[in-house]
């Protein structure tokens, strides 16, 4: 994946944060490039961390009011889980539920093919990312048989429930040729829907064998992730226990039992000093 534009322009990115509470999976894609420890956080640890987060961004980023002087710090208004694949944990729908009666807005990046919609109490502030390879007979050919029809089922349910509902559309040399025609037919397959409800969203990966061409073109004409302007610097917490400054890198700035506060410091001195990705090859450990 090729990420730019990496810019801090003040604290506030610290509301958001990156967690990816396990790495295993139930299924065993083609595609998938990461590692898979067995390490898993439970929603305790998950929770608690939470609690001292609110606590310690209070703290530490005092934003001023009106005539100068601090009136509060800032909070925690969303966060991002992904794995893995989350909905495997038996409590997850536990554990959000709990974050969403703090008003915390949740994103839940899956795959679609594990349903327990039901279960969570406030869909309408639980956004889920869907990921989709293209048509069919490449989504069932890297993800095993039956898993589109699962996963556009899922997104069904999940839009009639009323939960916001984006789709991930892995772009590689297989699913380039169908960029244009799959976000139509998949949205014919959900006519009785808005497709307004549905963003699209292309994820180009590094591992893809694009050319150059092919991500240029994606990068300029469709909307993609990381957003041109957004960048991947978030503020992530990894099933090992440990803190990056990126959802996608290997190289940790501090652990759960480190203070909370010295690890802030660290993400925000990196960051700030680098403002650009291309600049951080030593914290992010991606190869821009």
């Amino acid at each position: 994946m090729k990420i730019v534009n990496c810019k801090l322009t003040n604290f506030h990115n610290l509301e958001n944060l990156y967690i990816s509470p396990l790495e295993l999976c139930n299924l065993n894609c083609l595609y998938c490039y990461t590692k898979k420890p067995k390490t898993i956080l439970s929603n305790q640890q998950i929770l608690d961390f939470i609690k001292n987060y609110q606590k310690t961004l209070n703290r530490f980023a005092p934003v001023k009011g009106r005539f100068g002087k601090a009136e509060r710090g800032l909070f925690l208004k969303s966060i991002i889980f992904c794995g893995g694949e989350v909905f495997t944990l038996p409590n997850f729908p536990n554990l959000i539920n709990k974050l969403l009666s703090q008003n915390i807005f949740i994103t839940i990046i899956t795959n679609g093919t594990i349903d327990k919609l039901d279960k969570i109490k406030q869909p309408q502030n639980c956004q889920l990312i869907v990921s989709f390879d293209g048509p069919k007979k490449i989504h069932d050919q890297n993800r095993g048989v039956d898993n589109f029809v699962k996963s556009k089922n899922f997104v069904k349910k999940a839009l009639n429930l009323g939960f916001p509902v984006e789709i991930f559309y892995l772009i590689t040399k297989d699913s380039y040729a169908y960029k244009d025609s799959f976000p139509i037919s998949f949205s014919k397959a959900l006519k009785h829907y808005s497709t307004n409800v549905l963003n699209f969203t292309y994820l180009t990966d590094r591992l893809s064998s694009l050319s150059r061409g092919q991500v240029s073109d994606i990068r300029t004409h469709y909307p993609c992730y990381p957003p041109k302007n957004f960048g991947c610097n978030i503020f992530s917490l990894q099933s090992n226990g440990k803190f990056y400054g990126c959802c996608e890198s290997n190289i940790s700035i501090g652990t759960l039992a480190d203070p909370l506060e010295k690890v802030l410091k660290n993400y925000i001195d990196i960051i700030t000093k680098y403002p650009k990705c291309s600049n951080l090859k030593h914290f992010c450990g991606l190869n821009n």
